[in-house]
């Protein structure tokens, strides 16, 4: 794999880094990293070290705020093979660089050389290549091979994967002139397999049914038991299916011992199953050709299949039958790859596989430490990790290729949406990542974890300027901005090109501010660009000064407030060709004003808990979330002690002046109410009464521009109930016009002509709120700078 990022080396032989060099700010302390530095170096320009590791210690405990250090990596591509650790006071304060004007790369890929591929045609007939005689016929003549265990290099392995599942490294990816190339699948590009095609004949319970808020008892099953759950079988319908799924897996029934000549030895469902958001995987087990049968292995997280299936079988070599798919035999160790090439030749070709699988730098109780202007180009976990970080940034690094996400800041607990006992920890504070470009990413962007939601404690991570895309390629809820905790910051980023989520809020005083969101969640539905949800205190949330434009139109919505969100702030955003801009669902106290709908199939829409009887959806969770944070106690279970509850009163009072009022329909004895009746479970004390956490009470959307937009959409399942049934003067001071132009308003700027534009005589508008929005609101002014 050529020179390793290794192991600790040898500090110099004087015991010192070298001083600053002539020209350099006095007060730091400089060292210098190339590609021909050797053991035993000084560290000087004409003489550095050959690792990172190696300027790391020479600086170890000689640095600090008054005098930092400073690593200058000089220009080359510096293969790595283990984590760079940096931990503890004596590793802070110093700034790992790209020298000025260089190109530095660290490289979790690694090159397979064209001229180390081999025509299919020419492997021998060895039992590490048995299993060629999968290669469809038609393309054999096209396909290349790779010998990965002769060279050393890991083949990876798949893992259980999806939505509320453990985050598992993912299997080394075939990268070909910087594109990331297909698993072998069926069916190919953008077809899926769907209810039409694969029908379900045995459904065993999802893993959902066995979290804690779905359980008699209220206990969740240990996650090891979860995984060894049965997977569903299914029926192939379609008959070019029947007639692919044949060869899938091994026969059912047989003997144990597998023909890898014939049948695939690892080839996995993916996709979605028995929902439209979240994505999860089940591996092939078996297969009865005769009853068009596939058994799999693993549960799915939620039903195995209904009216939103829409799957590939996946790492199925008998697929590999188009341009640019690949596959890693894996069977007893063969470590073989497969390749159809896009052209036919791996000539002209730069070709790399993911072989990292950890991060390329970890920042563990260290202060003031900054990566700047470096490349991180491949790894199978993510490539940036900050735990119990303080003041530390992530400056200009282009970070690609990772199938996690690029940079997490703290940690979280699993199974967010699902589980009551919901934490961040580890985050640090004021950390920032800033002017980087994040893209091709399994997972998300930025998971930013900071703040501690029981005492309102702010984090303070910043993460601006930086333009992430081509995210969440391999998993679902992977936004570009993870906002977890209290006090944490996104803004003027430019965030594009991704089939899920753009932000995912859990927790309180985030703000999302000045970001160019477009052409996102272009792959799901029932998401959002912003989601949050299923917690009523997740509080003064501001989405402001952003652009929503061209946002997948399959059931989606710009801003997204699910189960009981409440609390968020939505104001001076642009939402231009979307299909919901707004949903409101059951919470309390949100307010949106100042927005402007242009090209909206409906400005937004809401949905009730009256829809349902008691107890309501996800009532187990939002109520215990809710009484962790505002349910007085020692702070145990699902308590807060007073002086939090006092704490946050005090901070959101003035807000929420209702907000000691709200309450948990329950009964004298503390039991929820799960029925209606005359006496202390009333109509009017569960589903009328506006401090009931189950009424959306205090909603407000006022003073919305519609440009060729649609109405607000209230639900018709909830017997005539609306939002707005409970707050009268809901979508209030709503102009329309059918064009941007009757408005005097410029879809290139997002300014008004003060002038020109009929807001001037509007009610609810006028002249000062022209040159508010126009002062505050350009597009020239959001994104990165």
């Amino acid at each position: 794999m050529g020179v390793l990022i290794a192991s600790v080396l040898v500090v110099t032989a004087a015991g010192a880094p070298a001083s600053a060099e002539p020209g350099l700010p006095t007060g730091k302390t400089v060292v210098y990293v190339a590609k021909d530095g050797k053991e035993g170096a000084t560290g000087t320009e004409s003489d550095p070290f050959a690792t990172v590791e190696q300027a790391r210690d020479a600086l170890a405990g000689r640095t600090s705020a008054r005098r930092p250090g400073v690593v200058y990596i000089r220009e080359g591509v510096y293969q790595t093979s283990r984590t760079i650790r940096l931990s503890g006071a004596e590793h802070s304060h110093v700034t790992y660089a790209a020298h000025p004007g260089e190109q530095v790369e660290f490289a979790g890929v690694t090159t397979l050389d064209p001229g180390d591929f081999r025509k299919l045609g020419d492997v021998p007939d060895e039992a590490k290549w048995s299993s060629k005689a999968r290669v469809p016929d038609a393309v054999a003549g096209q396909v290349y091979v790779y010998d990965l265990g002769a060279a050393g290099i890991p083949a990876g392995v798949i893992m259980k994967n999806g939505f509320n599942w453990k985050p598992q490294p993912f299997a080394p990816e075939l990268i070909t002139d910087d594109a990331t190339q297909t698993l072998a699948q069926y069916p190919n590009g953008a077809e899926k397999l769907d209810s039409a095609a694969i029908t379900v004949k045995e459904a065993p319970k999802g893993a959902r049914d066995y979290f804690s808020d779905k359980t008699e008892d209220g206990t969740t099953m240990p996650y090891e038991d979860m995984l060894k759950l049965p997977g569903p079988v299914y029926t192939t319908v379609d008959a070019t299916l029947k007639e692919h799924s044949t060869t899938w897996a091994p026969p059912e029934g047989g003997s144990g011992e597998i023909d890898n000549t014939v049948h695939e030895t690892d080839g996995w469902l993916s996709g979605y199953f028995g929902n439209n958001y979240a994505n999860d995987r089940v591996r092939i087990a078996s297969v009865d050709p005769g009853e068009a049968e596939l058994r799999t292995t693993y549960p799915t997280m939620y039903a195995a299949t209904d009216k939103w299936t829409s799957f590939v079988a996946q790492n199925v070599l008998s697929e590999l039958d188009t341009e640019g798919e690949y596959y890693i035999d894996r069977w007893k160790d063969a470590g073989t790859l497969y390749y159809y090439p896009p052209g036919g030749t791996v000539e002209g070709k730069e070709i790399s596989l993911t072989s990292f699988d950890a991060p390329f730098f970890q920042l563990e109780n260290v202060r003031g430490v900054t990566l700047e202007g470096l490349k991180l180009n491949g790894t199978t976990g993510t490539a940036v990790r900050l735990l119990d970080a303080e003041s530390c940034t992530v400056d200009g690094l282009e970070i690609l290729n990772a199938s996690m996400d690029a940079v997490a800041i703290g940690e979280a607990n699993d199974a967010i949406t699902a589980v009551a006992e919901y934490r961040t920890s580890r985050g640090g504070h004021r950390n920032k990542v800033i002017n980087s470009r994040l893209h091709d990413l399994g997972g998300g962007g930025v998971f930013t974890a900071g703040g501690d939601r029981d005492s309102l404690e702010r984090g303070d991570h910043v993460v601006e300027h930086n333009e992430i895309y081509d995210f969440s390629k391999l998993a679902t809820y992977t936004p570009a901005g993870y906002m977890y905790g209290v006090g944490n910051t996104f803004r003027y980023n430019h965030v594009h090109d991704a089939p899920h989520m753009a932000i995912q809020i859990m927790g309180n005083d985030m703000e999302i501010s000045h970001n160019r969101f477009e052409r996102l969640v272009t792959h799901a539905s029932d998401q959002g660009v912003i989601y949050a949800g299923r917690d009523y205190t997740y509080l003064n949330n501001v989405v402001a000064y952003n652009l929503f434009k061209d946002i997948g139109a399959d059931g989606n919505q710009a801003v997204y407030m699910d189960d009981g969100m409440s609390g968020m702030v939505v104001r001076h955003n642009v939402f231009d060709n979307v299909q919901h801009g707004l949903f409101f669902q059951a919470g309390h106290s949100n307010v949106a004003s100042d927005n402007v709908f242009k090209d909206v199939t409906y400005l937004g829409h809401d949905k009730l808990y009256h829809e349902d009887d008691l107890p309501v959806p996800n009532s187990k969770v939002v109520v215990e979330r809710f009484n962790d944070m505002l349910k007085p106690g020692d702070g145990s279970g699902f308590t807060n002690t007073r002086e939090n509850i006092e704490k946050w009163y005090r901070r959101y009072g003035k807000q929420y002046p209702n907000i000691r009022d709200w309450y948990v329909p329950s009964k004298a004895n503390g039991e929820l109410c799960t029925s209606i009746d005359a006496d202390e479970c009333t109509e009017a004390y569960v589903w009328t009464d506006p401090d009931s956490l189950y009424v959306p009470s205090h909603n407000v959307l006022t003073r919305s521009v519609s440009i060729a937009t649609g109405g607000f959409a209230y639900t018709d399942d909830a017997d005539g109930l609306s939002v707005k049934t409970f707050n009268p003067d809901f979508d209030s001071y709503n102009v329309k016009k059918d064009s941007a132009a009757a408005f005097a308003f410029d879809p290139a700027t997002g300014k008004f002509d003060a002038r020109a534009t009929p807001l001037n005589s509007a009610e609810g508008f006028g002249p000062k709120w022209v040159r508010e929005w126009n002062r505050t609101f350009t597009l020239d002014g959001i994104g990165p700078r």
